[in-house]
């Protein structure tokens, strides 16, 4: 190549690389602020859902198995054996009698006789308990909820409480606990508390 041969002129292009989409021979800046803003939407979404989601689930396995009278819900829709111990709790009389055994080598320790109603609620009794409550009537057609006011109250992430009121006999209050039971899908009633008038309805004839 001789000296007197000019060199062809090197062109330089700007590339541009900030989160731009080449699109022809244009550019197109994408919206980060907006996708993040979906992405974390769409998150609290699912997280929503799976929080509360299985209500639903709960609400229909305690009415229909109410009505239906169907075991394998009512077994769905409440721990049997953690509400009879918050049921226990309320039994009139409980811890009434303790003495101490004269037979017992240890002087300090001590036998609870315990001579309270034992009110057991089991899939067996649950409809009937209800019925006698007036929470539920006997009609022709099968079971039904009578008339009744309802609120949640002390709402928080696993748990709530449903304050159940009869309009017919407005001092009858029973209050279900229900709470994530297990999984962060399932929601289930885990105790209950009774109003002195309806428990001692319960507890009549026992």
């Amino acid at each position: 190549m001789s000296d007197n041969e000019t060199k062809a002129p090197k062109i330089v292009r700007d590339i541009k690389t900030n989160n731009d989409v080449f699109e022809g021979t244009t550019y197109k800046k994408q919206n980060n602020v907006l996708r993040m803003t979906l992405f974390y939407v769409s998150c609290a979404t699912v997280l929503v859902l799976a929080s509360y989601g299985g209500l639903y689930v709960e609400k229909g396995n305690l009415q229909d198995g109410v009505l239906q009278n169907d075991a394998t819900l009512l077994n769905d829709g409440i721990n049997f054996a953690k509400m009879n111990r918050s049921i226990l709790g309320q039994m009139p009389g409980i811890l009434d009698n303790v003495y101490k055994d004269p037979n017992d080598k240890y002087g300090a320790s001590m036998d609870v006789e315990v001579t309270s109603p034992k009110l057991q609620v089991s899939t067996d009794n649950l409809v009937d308990l209800l019925i006698k409550g007036g929470y539920v009537k006997q009609t022709a057609d099968g079971n039904e909820f009578t008339d009744f006011d309802w609120k949640t109250k002390n709402w928080e992430y696993a748990e709530f409480t449903l304050v159940m009121t009869s309009k017919e006999y407005p001092d009858r209050v029973l209050s279900l606990k229900i709470a994530k039971d297990g999984s962060l899908l399932i929601w289930r009633v885990v105790g209950v508390l009774m109003s002195v008038p309806l428990r001692d309805k319960l507890l009549e004839d026992f």
